[in-house]
């Protein structure tokens, strides 16, 4: 399968760093989607009182 491979070699060029940097990325994701989901609520709620 390919996948290990590329877990692999990932670990293999960047070492310990990749830890915590794929820490960082999901937590932007995350951020990011809670952030999405925060506005879209706000735009229904102003919807709503209108």
């Amino acid at each position: 399968m390919l996948l290990p491979a590329v877990v692999e070699t990932l670990i293999a060029t960047f070492g310990p760093f990749l830890i915590p940097a794929t820490l960082f990325v999901l937590g932007a994701i995350g951020y990011l989607f809670l952030y999405l989901v925060t506005r879209a609520r706000r735009e229904t709620y102003t919807d709503d009182q209108s």
